[in-house]
């Protein structure tokens, strides 16, 4: 007999001596109780409960324990080829967690602080024993709002606010060298290639032949951040906080919308700082200063006009990461493509500015994406197809994708994705 032949016989006893062993239905019944448990709006159509409780199995599966340097539960954006703590990730996750287990939500949270240095600078990624370099989105004080808001516990801002002061202090330090209250994402000086990986928009034409730039999405984020601290410190009493936030705030939105917008497009955009000049690829990151408050109402009309316009951001499935009448637009990831984040930010900033039904049709475009794409795939996707038709199995990812599939020369379009699933629940939710 083979040894082959012998190990696989061993391997087999071994797993009919442990199946022996199980209460197979107790196990389903346990595996069940939790979707029992899970919790459901009223009136769901069968397709949309069903895609639920996809997107709440998704969640369960990217969970990780403490190890390492992280002492809280973590999650990850999905187990291939992300198997990692992201910044921005966990708080999108969290915003879909906290209806199923609070405490994971909050713990997901926490474990972002884990990688905090002493200086303040937060990682964009790290897993137990080691870190990246560069950051990513700040929307860490955003995501503790948010949960304070859900359970109303103010001891935990006060443990995090300290954190959270020395992160934006960091920021404010390193990401706007010219002090203009605008912030740049990292350029390495030695990779020509740089894509501005902070930014989370991997291959986004905003940073083709990328030079430094006062960009509108690190800076709305950034305001957003001041306005969440403001809120934060009066909560915890702290009123020199809440001024100075308040301050920041106001700054960085002022600067906003005197140095990135174009009135000619109305559109916000990017602005070089070496020429002075606006770097005009129309992105989906014009909306953000929807999302921070940052714009005058005058300014968001004209939005909100940009947003349905069929011949720019008016797609089928919601807003495209580059407007289709721009000359950069195709079908890999951020160029084109529809973000669920994305939806998600713009449809709270519509809301915020009084925009309700606007909000309400994005909102049922992006549910009504996930949940098309979920019956023909049986999967929640990183990204869609803009005019809802190609398969997202079938987009670009940093290249064409390969038949068969190859993860060794290239990752197929992501499946079972990590806010994909957490913010359908949320859409779904609130």
């Amino acid at each position: 007999m083979l040894v082959r032949d012998r190990d696989a016989q061993q391997a087999e006893l071994r797993a009919q001596r442990m199946l022996a062993k199980m209460d197979i239905a107790a196990l389903q019944q346990q595996k069940l109780a939790f979707f029992r448990a899970a919790p459901q709006p009223a009136a769901l159509t069968a397709h949309a409960e069903r895609t639920l409780l996809k997107c709440y199995s998704v969640m369960k599966s990217q969970v990780y324990t403490p190890e390492g340097r992280i002492e809280h539960r973590w999650t990850t954006p999905d187990r291939v080829p992300h198997r990692y703590l992201w910044l921005w990730d966990s708080v999108f996750h969290s915003f879909g967690n906290v209806y199923i287990d609070p405490a994971l939500a909050r713990e997901s949270l926490l474990a972002v602080l884990d990688s905090q240095g002493e200086d303040g600078f937060i990682p964009h990624m790290m897993l137990p024993d080691r870190a990246s370099d560069v950051t990513q989105p700040p929307v860490l004080a955003w995501g503790f709002l948010r949960l304070f808001e859900k359970e109303g516990d103010a001891n935990l801002l006060f443990s995090v606010f300290e954190r959270l002061k020395r992160y934006l202090a960091w920021n404010m330090e390193h990401r706007d060298d010219n002090r203009n209250g605008l912030y740049e994402w990292y350029v390495d000086p030695n990779d020509p290639g740089c894509r501005c990986g902070e930014s989370g928009m991997d291959n986004s034409p905003r940073f083709d032949a990328v030079q430094r730039m006062d960009c509108v999405d690190f800076s709305c984020f950034m305001a957003n951040e001041m306005r969440c601290m403001e809120r934060i410190a009066l909560e915890l009493g702290q009123t020199q906080d809440a001024a100075f936030y308040a301050e920041q705030y106001r700054r960085t939105a002022d600067a906003i919308e005197a140095e990135l917008y174009d009135e000619k497009d109305g559109r916000y955009y990017d602005r070089e700082i070496a020429s002075g000049q606006l770097k005009r690829v129309s992105a989906v990151s014009s909306f953000l200063p929807l999302f921070a408050g940052a714009c005058s109402r005058e300014h968001a009309a004209r939005l909100v006009e940009d947003l349905f316009d069929p011949t720019t951001f008016g797609t089928a499935v919601g807003v495209p990461s580059v407007a289709v009448s721009d000359p950069t637009f195709g079908s890999d990831m951020w160029r084109g493509p529809v973000w669920i984040n994305y939806n998600y930010m713009i449809i709270r900033g519509l809301r915020d500015y009084g925009y309700d039904d606007a909000a309400e049709r994005l909102r049922r475009m992006t549910l009504q994406t996930i949940e098309k794409w979920y019956a023909r795939e049986g999967s929640v996707f990183e990204f869609y197809d803009c005019g809802g038709e190609v398969s997202p199995t079938l987009l670009p990812r940093k290249g064409a994708p390969l038949r068969p599939t190859d993860a060794f020369v290239r990752y197929p379009s992501i499946r079972d994705y990590g806010w994909t699933a957490t913010l359908y629940v949320a859409l779904r939710m609130e």
